[in-house]
């Protein structure tokens, strides 16, 4: 069982981590083009090959709201595409344009913390990175169940 202080160790990393993302990703919009949330709404549609807008609201811990308003942006940009599902109209489905999937690989070439972080990861097993990921994905499961327990 970690002790309480590797439990808050962990989440000062965590936060830390988020904290530095953001610094660095502003330190770059000007020349990106894009604020730190859509940069991570192309990013993530880009590592999952699209997706729905509720995907990438849990998948970032965005607000309906935020995701919506964000994504509105990107598609005037030129970066998404909002496509509904002809089964549910409730659903959008989301695919980057060949705009969007240069800007992700552009992210990609000039953000360093994807290099930093897969320099990191090199160092580790597969089974770790996956145990890692895997703890991170849990802990943020929680962490959304309990956001919404308290609406």
């Amino acid at each position: 069982m970690p002790t309480l202080q590797q439990t808050g160790d962990i989440i000062k990393a965590i936060v830390s981590v988020n904290n530095a993302l953001s610094q660095i990703t502003k330190q770059h919009e000007s020349e990106l083009g894009v604020t730190f949330h859509q940069l991570a709404i192309i990013n993530t549609i880009q590592f999952h090959q699209g997706g729905t807008l509720k995907q990438v609201i849990d998948q970032l811990s965005l607000s309906k709201s935020t995701a919506s308003t964000q994504v509105d942006q990107l598609v005037t940009k030129g970066y998404i595409k909002r496509e509904f599902s002809k089964k549910d109209r409730r659903e959008t489905r989301l695919t980057l344009t060949t705009k969007g999937i240069e800007l992700a690989q552009q992210s990609i070439e000039i953000l360093p913390f994807y290099q930093t972080t897969q320099e990191q990861l090199a160092t580790q097993s597969p089974a770790t990175i996956e145990a890692i990921t895997e703890t991170l994905t849990q802990v943020l499961t929680q962490l959304q169940h309990l956001k919404g327990a308290k609406k």
